[in-house]
């Protein structure tokens, strides 16, 4: 199956990309900042580092998104392999499937260590290992799946630059989806009503995927509810694919 080796590829690539040094300045960052608070009171400091370890998960996550994402597939089109494996006798989704899962691995690969370096934190300083993160890193997981495949969407028809300061866009409209609607609601009489509807009904919610403070504070959620979450970040991650994919094979590649 040709799917696999481009991923197997792809993953490789963003290693030799130096991407796992992300992990290294992750924990950099946790065990400086958890000395600077080592005078706090100790619940204080854990749901501080909780929230400070989560937060960072999902900053790194963007870096890779926005940079490892769209330099691969630039790379692709200025060495002209994707040149060479377009004209293999095999479908051009394929290929947009292979790159997706190859970067899929790589990002899931940081953030198994960066939670195995956050819990091995928290652990240090509560006496047990906290497994309660576990849902809003599935889906930082998730959120960031879906602004690779914006990356990876842009990336396919802008230049890298222009390519970036889209994918950021959606990122930073994502997370004001909420504050959007509340702004018309509140302002019906000003302008740009239209393109504000737009953005919010186009732009995925990604305040949706954002549990973070749920699970710092302990605060009971339904399972129902992250089962809702999950399933529209995978929804939204399927419709991104699938446009990427049909903008791919209209592509000329010749």
């Amino acid at each position: 199956m040709v799917i696999w080796p481009i991923a197997v590829n792809t993953f490789r690539e963003s290693i030799r990309n130096r991407v796992l040094l992300n992990i290294l300045l992750f924990a950099v960052v946790i065990i400086v900042f958890s000395s600077v608070i080592g005078d706090w009171a100790m619940s204080a400091q854990i749901k501080i580092i909780k929230d400070l370890g989560l937060s960072a998960m999902s900053v790194f996550g963007l870096l890779i998104a926005l940079f490892i994402g769209i330099r691969l597939m630039v790379q692709e089109f200025e060495q002209r392999t994707i040149y060479i494996i377009a004209s293999k006798p095999i479908h051009r989704w394929n290929i947009v499937l292979g790159k997706f899962l190859g970067l899929a691995l790589t990002i899931a690969l940081n953030l198994v260590f960066m939670m195995i370096v956050l819990l091995l934190v928290i652990l240090i300083m509560q006496g047990e290992l906290d497994f309660s993160l576990s849902p809003a890193i599935v889906l930082i997981y998730i959120e960031i799946l879906l602004i690779v495949g914006f990356s990876m969407l842009f990336s396919t028809v802008m230049s890298p630059q222009l390519a970036a300061i889209t994918t950021l866009f959606i990122f930073i409209t994502g997370h004001l989806s909420e504050f959007l609607r509340e702004y018309v609601q509140v302002h019906p009489d000003r302008g740009f009503h239209w393109l504000l509807n737009a953005i919010y009904y186009v732009v995925p919610n990604l305040e949706k995927l954002n549990i973070k403070m749920t699970v710092v504070e302990n605060t009971w959620y339904s399972p129902h509810a992250f089962l809702f979450r999950l399933i529209y970040g995978i929804a939204y991650i399927s419709l991104v694919f699938m446009i990427t994919a049909f903008v791919f094979n209209k592509k000329d590649l010749k």
